[in-house]
């Protein structure tokens, strides 16, 4: 069978029971890929982050595994990119805290609260 035709089959298998088309991530390259499985189709997936059914129509992303609702990926990625940042803040502020005193000059007046 040549590679066009093993799509024209798989594209038809696709779309009937109880074959299902869906993403995974291929184990050489990483990369989303389009599979067929053998089950029931990723419309019953439920979101790692809510747990919520992720439907067909919603707007999906999928890590290794693991699929999320958009929103709760935006949310999930976006809640770890302000404690890496308050850490940074924190790390930076200790930093040069240590220097001020290795010099001899007295510590700077705190500007901000931390919370």
């Amino acid at each position: 069978m040549s590679l066009a035709e093993i799509r024209v089959v798989t594209t038809t298998v696709g779309h009937d029971e109880p074959f299902a088309r869906t993403t995974a991530t291929c184990a050489s390259c990483r990369r989303q890929t389009t599979t067929l499985t053998w089950g029931l189709p990723p419309a019953n997936a439920k979101c790692a982050y809510c747990s919520r059914v992720v439907e067909p129509s919603d707007d999906a992303e999928v890590v290794d595994t693991d699929r999320f609702h958009r929103h709760c990926w935006m949310r999930l990625t976006s809640a770890e990119s302000v404690r890496a940042a308050k850490a940074l803040s924190r790390r930076s502020q200790d930093l040069i805290r240590r220097s001020r005193e290795l010099m001899g000059l007295s510590p700077l007046e705190e500007t901000s609260s931390e919370g």
